[in-house]
C-alpha cells in the first residue's frame, strides 16, 4: 500500500512537469583559436582572436554566440578589461543592431560610467573597484527563473530577483563599448539549468480571434511568468477594451493559498491550485473539466475584497506551446456569471 502511494505520486508529479531534470554538462563556447558559433550584431572587425582570447578592440558591437539560448543558465568567463574600458557579458538577449535588450553582468574596472565590474547593469549597481585594470578575473552568471546572481573571482556581488520578469529568454553575448575600449575574454563556458519547475514559466501572447471575452476584447495583452523559489512571479501587461492600462504582478504558490496582487483594477487577491495535486478526478466529474493526457491544469480564484470575482482553468497544452485560461467572471449582482476563454499562444 505505501509502495502504491509513492509510485502515484511520483507519476503525478512527472505528468504534471513540476519534476527538476539534470542539470546539463558545462559546455565549452570558444575553441581557443576561432569565433566559431559566435556573431557580431554589426562591426565584426571590433573582434578578433588574439593570444588565445576573444577580443574586443574598435568600433561598439556585441557578440553573440549564436549555438544556444539561455533560459535557465549558468554563464562563466575569464575576463580582462584595459584602462578606461568598458564591456559587459549579456544573457537572454535578444539578437539585434545597437545595444541589445537583455540582462548584462557589468565588466568596467575604470571607465566614466561610475557603475564597476560585479553590477548587473540597471539593476543592481557596484561602484566600488573589485578588480584593477589590466587583470585577468573570473565572472559567474547564474540565472535561474528570476533569480539572478553574479560572482566575481567567487564572491557574490548580485542576489536580485526581478519581480518584473524583465527579460525570459535570449542569448548569450560579450560587449565591445567603443572604440578605445579594449576587454579580453576566455575559457568561456555555459551551461542550462533545470527547466521551470512550473508549465505556465515563459512569456505568453494573446490571441484575440480564437478567444472568448467577458468584458470586450482587450487591446494588447501579454503575460510574463517566471520560477521564483518554490512559487512562481507573475507579471501582465493589458490595454483593456476601453485603453485602460494595466501591469498586474504577484507572486504565488501553486498550493491554494490567497496572495495579494499589485496592479489589478478588478481584483486585490488571487488562488493557484494544481488540480492533478488536490481533485483532478472531482473536478472532472463537477466541473465537466475534459483533462487531455499530458495536459497541465490549474484552478484560478480571484477575489476583490474578500469577494470571489471569477473563477477559471489554466490550461497548458501538452506541448508546452499554449495557455487557455476558461472560466466564469462573477457580476455586480453576485449571482449571474459570464463564461469567458482567454487563450495565449507562448512566444519565449
Amino acid at each position: 500500500m505505501k509502495f502504491s502511494k509513492i509510485a502515484f505520486f511520483l507519476a503525478a508529479t512527472a505528468l504534471l512537469g513540476f519534476a527538476r531534470h539534470k542539470a546539463d554538462d558545462w559546455i565549452p563556447m570558444f575553441d581557443g583559436s576561432t569565433l566559431d558559433g559566435w556573431k557580431a550584431n554589426e562591426h565584426p572587425e571590433s573582434w578578433t582572436v588574439k593570444d588565445g582570447a576573444i577580443t574586443g578592440d574598435g568600433a561598439a558591437s556585441h557578440l553573440f554566440w549564436m549555438k544556444e539560448k539561455c533560459f535557465n543558465c549558468e554563464f562563466k568567463a575569464e575576463v580582462k578589461i584595459g584602462h578606461l574600458g568598458n564591456s559587459g557579458m549579456y544573457f537572454r538577449t535578444a539578437f539585434g543592431p545597437g545595444f541589445p535588450k537583455g540582462y548584462e553582468a557589468q565588466v568596467n574596472s575604470s571607465h566614466t560610467d561610475p557603475v564597476r565590474t560585479g553590477s548587473l547593469y540597471n539593476f543592481v549597481k557596484v561602484f566600488d573597484v573589485l578588480v584593477p585594470d589590466d587583470t585577468w578575473y573570473t565572472q559567474h552568471i547564474i540565472v535561474d527563473g528570476n533569480h539572478i546572481q553574479i560572482f566575481i573571482n567567487d564572491k557574490k556581488t548580485v542576489d536580485f530577483t526581478d519581480e518584473k520578469n524583465t527579460f525570459t529568454d535570449g542569448y548569450l553575448a560579450l560587449q565591445q563599448h567603443n572604440a578605445g575600449s579594449v576587454v579580453q575574454f576566455k575559457n568561456l563556458m555555459m551551461r542550462n539549468l533545470p527547466p521551470p519547475a512550473s508549465p505556465l514559466s515563459g512569456t505568453w501572447r494573446l490571441i484575440a480571434e480564437q478567444s472568448k471575452f467577458a468584458d470586450g476584447a482587450p487591446q494588447q495583452f501579454m503575460i510574463r511568468v517566471l520560477d521564483e523559489r518554490d512559487g512562481i512571479r507573475w507579471q501582465s501587461n493589458l490595454v483593456t477594451a476601453d485603453g485602460k492600462k494595466e501591469s498586474i504582478n504577484y507572486f504565488a504558490r501553486v498550493q491554494g493559498y490567497e496572495y495579494l496582487v499589485s496592479g489589478a483594477s478588478g481584483y486585490d487577491h488571487i488562488s493557484l491550485q494544481d488540480v492533478g495535486r488536490r481533485h483532478m478526478h472531482e473536478i472532472e466529474r463537477g466541473m465537466k473539466l475534459r483533462k487531455k493526457p499530458d495536459e497541465h491544469v490549474i484552478e484560478v480564484e480571484t477575489k476583490k475584497w474578500y469577494k470571489t470575482v471569477d473563477r477559471a482553468t489554466y490550461t497548458v497544452s501538452a506541448d508546452g506551446k499554449r495557455l487557455t485560461i476558461a472560466g466564469d467572471k462573477v457580476q455586480p449582482d453576485g449571482k449571474t456569471t459570464v463564461p469567458f476563454s482567454e487563450v495565449f499562444d507562448k512566444v519565449e
